[in-house]
């Protein structure tokens, strides 16, 4: 017997197998529309439960899937839409679905690893998600920073100033750091992006770092204004340890991770068109004492006198800050996609004036993404950003040199005339050594940007089942920018000649790259005949940055000159920053059913700037979340969702560059240079502080997801303070930075999401958000000491650290007291309220109002001491109290002897945001244009219109020091804020 060929046995295996294999499938097709219009939606996710078997729709909406035949579940999900489970019957073929648009956000995904997600509903911790409706819906901001103010539930973010372009101090969760750096990590499409406030040197000028608080005083603008919100799909903001514990060392103060738009797939081709064009003013003027001949007489003498009788109705305080800045954006975007190509290209081009002449920012902005799948297994996305902005902020803040505008304003009587005569020459001023009119014509202030952001990321699937997938991912990224800046002072400037150098040059050049990259494996597993679910990932990153800025300073220009080789004495200084980070992590999560979730994970990084660069600081996090709702034993039908989560994390804040060396600086002896050695110590054994965070909560949603509630409360704890101590003279140094002190963070966060109403005439949206935080130094190794750039002293009003008492303490000196400092006040909030409103009529009339309240907060306002002492305060010859001494001189009498009237409360209601928009039937565009218009929303909107506060200046956001850890709401004469009124035209093609 002859045996038969092995190739005969396999066809006929196949033979007898091949109806049993096909008939374990069942070919599934069906369109996907939206519940409400009926329109198709491309791009929707569809895939066979506890399975890695999906698909997408395409343009019209349809779909086809194999469907197993011991599976019968399909799941569609869509971005902006809920999810929805369908049970397939046995035998049936199509599947039409419709989806519910997600207005609460109940099942938007939500990022958990450095390579993995969630939907929310089934997230262990807090995360804020900010949308690009939210973020650029309602009107149009001047910055990114600008947009997400109030919308942070845990955030404090302050302005430094109103000037155009920025810059905002973003802290989140309370003060994370007494010395390090507090911003939060900002994350762009996996990019490690730099948000530097670099400074333009204008310092040497108004010498306002004579006090020792450096150049943090010339309000810098940062540079995450330079994003276009315009292309901003979602802002996730990891504000917790347990969250933020994925980036390690580097985010104790929170991490931002920012997702830009790319094209659906399945999608046509789409073009949208918008145009915002509109003005600005000033939100609030202070205005003039009613100043009499007798008054002005005793002030200012006949001179005064003068120019009080032929001021003819002038306003000096308006002629500066009275300016109507227009207001101009264009964007352009074209996206579309197939199932294997997805594109999305935009531009932007903006030009806002400020509310001081010859101010500015101006911003061009182009974008490219594409996501590609190169085969059945790979795929490739890249985002690319180019950005050109220029900001001129003019000269406003502190100085002490009488030099900008607010502080020349502050001694200079309104009425004074100080406008260029017919030939346009300026006269000097007979009250200060500056007129601010001329400053504002003449001198050059200005500083342009060039930026390319660019990442990249490859997927592999390297195995595929139905139970299980294996992936690969490489990620990789870079942030470089450029900045110049430029600043003029001529010589014929009525302030120049004081110094005895009169023109001044500065010249500032910055350039900093930041890359990054990232390889990760991730494997998900779903356990046969089992509801328990197994995502495992681990991986490698890696960091770079590196800047230079460089700085000269020429003086004494030949007439005409600007130059720096035309002057009497150039001053030049340069900074070199370098930091490389490494880190290793892993990461595993475990799903039961949605019922409970699970996740563990750790990070290692090393730092080039800790002491020992090559130490692995761990980094772990822990979270459970457990859905009750989603068990058998759950009846109450009318909750959908009760969810109680813990979770635990830790997080680090490196160290500022520099801590582990000691420095040299120049030295100059009789005309030979040389350098000499920096009075503070190198701190070699220098670690990261580390914040460790425990928070839980519960969310509960209800009515079919019309009723969302979450409420959290957490506490944190950072060790191993980065602290300046003394040291004894013998060492030959005056100071050391070391590791030591404990500062806690205690806070709850509540969010409650309404949807009143939703029917075919009328839908309400409502979201209130309510936050508070209460900190503390538990322990501080070093006698108390006045915060960096935490004010001037107690005779005026700072920020003390102390043990014992909040690190935001304001303290000084009061008579009524007794001798020594006692505290005034606190700079920290009570507590904070946010309130958002989307009214929909018709599916036509959008009306959007989103308003904030902060209670309580103390500023410590110089603004008031400088014109008080001035004699232009708005109430200097009031007399409030009835005793015959005027308020002015009430406040300045008790100057030397009690700091308590310059601690002033800054609580405040501002109604931030307000929209008004129309969505144009197309059918009224006649039958040609609507078979290509697919939009046209036609609207209103209006930044800042109203403020209600009981602070007694321009605005109660507002910080002279800038970024400055602890420091927040000093002020000196800023830069007064404004509101804007904006129309809008939006065509989607």
């Amino acid at each position: 017997m002859i045996s038969p060929h092995p190739t005969r046995w396999l066809l006929l295996l196949a033979l007898l197998l091949g109806p049993a294999a096909f008939a374990q499938t069942t070919q599934i097709s069906g369109t996907v529309t939206d519940e409400s219009s009926g329109e198709p939606l491309p791009g929707v996710n569809i895939r066979v439960e506890a399975t890695q078997i999906g698909t997408i729709t395409n343009v019209d909406g349809s779909y086809q899937i194999a469907l197993p035949i011991n599976n019968r579940t399909l799941i569609y999900t869509f971005v902006g839409y809920r999810t929805r489970e369908v049970a397939v019957s046995e035998g049936q073929a199509v599947v039409n679905v419709q989806l519910e648009e997600d207005l609460l956000g109940l099942d938007e995904v939500v990022v958990t690893g450095l390579a993995s997600s969630v939907k929310r509903q089934n997230l262990a911790n807090s995360v804020e998600t900010i949308s690009a409706r939210e973020l650029a819906g309602t009107t149009t901001n001047q910055t990114l920073d600008g947009a997400l103010s109030g919308k942070i539930t845990g955030g404090v973010i302050t302005s430094y100033t109103g000037a155009p372009g920025g810059g905002i101090s973003v802290k989140l969760r309370g003060i994370n750091t007494i010395n390090g750096e507090s911003q939060p990590l900002f994350v762009i499409d996996g990019v490690i992006a730099s948000n530097a406030a670099i400074q333009n040197g204008i310092n040497a000028v108004t010498a306002a770092a004579a006090g020792g608080n450096a150049s943090s005083q010339d309000n810098p603008v940062n540079r995450i204004a330079d994003l276009n919100p315009e292309d901003i799909e979602s802002i996730e903001i990891l504000k917790g340890a347990s969250a933020a514990a994925i980036y390690g060392s580097r985010a104790s103060n929170g991490v931002v991770i920012i997702t830009t738009k790319k094209g659906q797939a399945g999608s046509g081709l789409g073009v949208s068109f918008s145009q915002s064009i509109g003005f600005t003013r000033v939100a609030r003027l202070l205005g003039s004492p009613d100043y009499t001949v007798e008054r002005v007489r005793e002030l200012y003498g006949e001179e005064g006198v003068t120019a009080f009788n032929n001021s003819n109705g002038f306003d000096l305080e308006e002629e500066l800050y009275g300016n109507t800045g227009l207001l101009s954006t264009t964007n352009l975007s074209v996206s579309g996609g197939s199932d294997r190509t997805q594109f999305y290209l935009s531009g932007q081009v903006k030009n806002d004036d400020g509310i001081i002449e010859r101010t500015g920012y101006e911003k061009q902005s182009i974008r490219a993404n594409v996501a590609h799948r190169l085969s059945r297994i790979a795929t490739v996305d890249v985002t690319t950003n180019y950005v050109r902005s220029e900001a001129r902020r003019g000269i406003t803040g502190n100085d002490n040199n009488t030099v900008s505008y607010g502080v020349v304003l502050s001694g200079t009587p309104h009425f004074a005339n100080l406008l260029p005569d017919a030939d346009g020459n300026y006269p000097n001023s007979p009250f200060t050594d500056t007129n601010p009119l001329q400053t504002r014509d003449l001198a050059d202030i200005g500083e342009v940007t060039n930026r390319f952001i660019t990442s990249g990321r490859f997927g592999l699937d390297l195995f595929s089942n139905d139970s299980q997938t294996l992936k690969f991912i490489a990620e990789a990224g870079a942030d470089f920018f450029d900045l110049e800046s430029q600043l003029y002072f001529p010589e014929f400037l009525q302030f120049e000649p004081a110094d005895g150098q009169a023109g001044t040059s500065i010249l500032g050049k910055t350039a900093n790259l930041n890359y990054n990259w990232r390889g990760s494996l991730v494997h998900s597993f779903a356990l046969p005949e089992s509801d328990l679910f197994f995502t495992t990932q681990g991986g490698f990153t890696g960091a770079n940055e590196d800047r230079d800025t460089q700085s000269t300073v020429a003086q004494g220009l030949i007439g005409g000159q600007q130059n720096i080789d035309q002057a009497n004495s150039v001053n030049t200084n340069q900074t070199r920053f370098f930091r490389q980070d490494r880190a290793l992590y892993a990461q595993e999560e475990i799903n039961w059913a949605d019922r409970v979730i699970g996740t563990v994970g750790f990070r290692a990084d090393r730092s080039s700037l800790n002491g020992e660069p090559d130490t692995y600081y761990l980094f772990p996090k822990a979270s459970l979340a457990v859905n009750i709702a989603e068990f058998d034993f759950w009846t109450a039908s009318s909750v959908d969702q009760l969810k109680l989560r813990v979770a635990y994390g830790e997080t680090g804040n490196t160290a500022p560059f520099g801590s582990r060396y000691t420095t040299f600086g120049p030295l100059a002896i009789g005309g030979i240079t040389g350098v000499t050695i920096n009075p503070q110590r190198g701190f070699a054994d220098v670690e990261p502080e580390r914040a460790q965070e425990i928070e839980g909560g519960v969310d509960v949603s209800a009515l079919d997801g019309r009723v969302n509630l979450e409420l959290t409360g957490y506490f944190k704890t950072i060790t191993d303070l980065l602290l300046t101590r003394q040291v004894p003279s013998s060492t030959g140094f005056n100071f050391e930075t070391f590791n030591g002190g404990e500062l806690q963070n205690v806070g709850f966060e509540a969010g409650l999401t309404l949807l009143p109403i939703n029917n075919q005439r009328f839908r309400w949206t409502s979201r209130t958000s309510f936050w508070t935080n209460s900190a503390e130094v538990t322990r501080l190794d070093v006698p108390s000491f006045n915060a960096l750039g935490g004010g001037f002293g107690a005779t005026l009003g700072v920020i003390r650290i102390e043990e014992g008492q909040s690190p935001t303490q304001i303290v000084g000196i009061d008579a009524e007291q007794g001798a020594g400092t006692f505290k005034l006040g606190d700079a920290a909030p009570d507590f904070q309220m946010s309130f958002y409103n989307d009214f929909q009529f018709a599916k036509r009339l959008t009306l959007t109002v989103f308003g904030h309240w902060k209670k309580g907060g103390d500023n410590i306002n110089l603004t008031e001491l400088l014109t008080d002492l001035g004699g232009t305060s708005p109430d200097y010859f009031d007399d409030d109290d009835g005793d015959g001494v005027t308020n002015a001189d009430e406040r300045v009498g008790a100057l030397g002897t009690s700091a308590r009237q310059f601690v002033q409360d800054a609580s405040y209601f501002k109604l931030r945001e307000l929209g008004l928009y129309y969505d144009v039937p197309t059918e009224y565009l006649g039958a040609t244009v609507a078979q290509q218009v697919r939009q046209l929303r036609i609207g209103f909107s209006a930044n800042n219109l109203f403020t209600i506060t009981p602070y007694k200046s321009y605005d109660p956001e507002v910080n002279n020091f800038g970024d400055q850890p602890v420091a927040t709401g000093v002020e000196v004469t800023p830069f007064p804020s404004s509101r804007s009124f904006l129309l809008h035209v939006n065509v989607g093609l």
